[in-house]
């Protein structure tokens, strides 16, 4: 937590608010990295509720969960778009394309099959591109770049996940430009002291930039 943080007593969701207060109009969409609240006990995950309620409401929101088990996809559906009220959610690699379909069923809600490193690059593809024939909306979020070749994208939309250094982004510079970056770590580590504010402000400009250089938007 940055020295502002220090003075709060339960800062989890203060700290959330005064980086969507920050990045404000500068992003496009929010990511929510579950597994980060909920290594905070039951206090993240009421913070992380907290925090879905008071992101804006004309912004996508992707619930990163990268979620594992076809046999309680129903439940984890009904928690992602109906409880936290997410658009997207992240699933494993493994994660079979039939069951996504409980996804889908929750408010159009759409599936990002998530690749770590490119070994799951065709386990996930295959699976991105079966729920896709079978109308449910589907992509990548592909948070490792080396070893894939831009043709075996095909017409799969992609996100850009997990980024924390714009070297990450260069291997894709020759892909389809990606719906959304998703940059955590350079923002919501900008600074420990009490200028975080103006430095989280500065990293997103900076990397407002990088991502602009290497997938220009006409």
């Amino acid at each position: 937590m940055p020295a502002p943080m220090l003075r709060v007593d339960d800062p989890i969701f203060p700290f959330g608010r005064i980086i969507v207060d920050t990045v404000g109009q500068r992003v496009c969409a929010y990511a929510i990295p579950v597994m980060s609240f909920l290594a905070e006990g039951a206090a993240g995950m009421v913070a992380m509720e907290r925090l879905m309620r008071y992101l804006p409401n004309d912004l996508p929101i992707l619930l990163d969960l990268r979620w594992r088990d076809p046999g309680s996809a129903e439940r984890c559906a009904q928690a992602a778009f109906e409880v936290w009220g997410a658009d997207a959610v992240t699933v494993a690699p493994e994660f079979p394309a039939e069951a996504a379909r409980a996804f889908a069923a929750h408010r159009g809600g759409a599936v990002f099959w998530w690749i770590g490193e490119a070994g799951d690059f065709q386990q996930a593809r295959r699976h991105a591109r079966n729920a896709r024939a079978q109308g449910i909306p589907a992509g990548l979020a592909i948070g490792a770049f080396e070893g894939i070749p831009a043709g075996d994208l095909g017409d799969l939309s992609w996100i850009a996940l997990d980024v924390t250094h714009p070297s990450m982004l260069s291997p894709a510079a020759s892909w389809p430009p990606p719906g959304v970056v998703f940059v955590g770590e350079p923002i919501l580590y900008a600074s420990p002291r009490m200028d975080f504010q103006e430095a989280a402000r500065e990293a997103v400009e900076r990397w407002l930039q990088e991502v602009a250089a290497r997938f220009p938007v006409e």
